[in-house]
């Protein structure tokens, strides 16, 4: 419980609010950084729900990710995520509506666990899902088109997910020491793609810090902090 004048909040919801705030701002990095190199791109009041619709997506990823908060309050996210992706602005873009609604039928997905979406095949899934989503349709509304090679780059944020997520959905430890492995490697490469500097370096060496630290310590309490705050600064290194 952390206290603040005379009000009380658990340290859950403070740790949801925090995640939620970090991812999306790992969401909207890339596309930011990428698409502010053309003229086309602009800022407008078409972006404000999309900012609502990536908070409440990243409050569902924590509660079901996390499960110390009530399981229901993940359907009350995904539901307002459906209800930014049907506002005015954003539906009138069919593509984009449909792009954000597979989101958000993914997260409905994973929040139910008869579906057993706890997996690899879930972490391949998710990984995709919030890769190719919020920060594609961030830069469709920014640039009005979706480039190719933007999708290209996105790849090490694809990477990192995979990587960082291994202990979230599955609890096999020493299985999970394998895919971390490959899973490491995969992004390492994936780095190494990228023009080679001060930054990319560094973000290998964080790379291969993290793995050493699945492979010690597995899955912890501050699993879901400690990964958004790591590829926070990947992102911003590679980004």
């Amino acid at each position: 419980m952390i206290r603040i004048g005379k009000l009380h909040i658990k340290r859950d919801y403070v740790a949801l609010i925090i995640f939620a705030i970090v991812q999306s701002i790992i969401s909207w990095w890339a596309a930011l950084d990428y698409g502010r190199s053309f003229q086309t791109a602009t800022f407008s009041a078409s972006q404000l729900p999309l900012i609502g619709y990536t908070l409440a997506v990243s409050a569902a990823v924590f509660i079901i990710l996390d499960r110390r908060i009530a399981p229901q309050w993940s359907l009350i996210a995904i539901g307002i995520t459906v209800a930014f992706a049907f506002t005015n602005i954003i539906a009138k873009e069919s593509e984009l509506l449909y792009l954000l609604l597979t989101c958000s039928a993914w997260l409905l997905i994973m929040a139910v666990p008869r579906f057993g979406m706890q997996n690899y095949f879930g972490l391949v899934v998710f990984s995709v899902i919030m890769t190719f989503t919020i920060p594609v349709a961030v830069f469709d509304l920014q640039n009005n088109y979706l480039s190719t090679t933007f999708l290209w780059k996105l790849t090490p944020m694809l990477a990192s997910y995979v990587f960082l997520y291994v202990p979230s959905f599955s609890h096999q430890r020493q299985i999970n020491q394998l895919i971390s492995a490959v899973t490491g490697l995969l992004l390492v490469i994936a780095i190494f793609l990228q023009p080679l500097t001060w930054q990319t370096i560094l973000a290998i060496l964080i790379t291969i810090a993290v793995w050493f630290s699945q492979q010690s310590f597995g899955r912890t309490r501050l699993h879901l902090m400690i990964n958004v705050g790591v590829q926070l600064v990947l992102i911003l290194l590679l980004y």
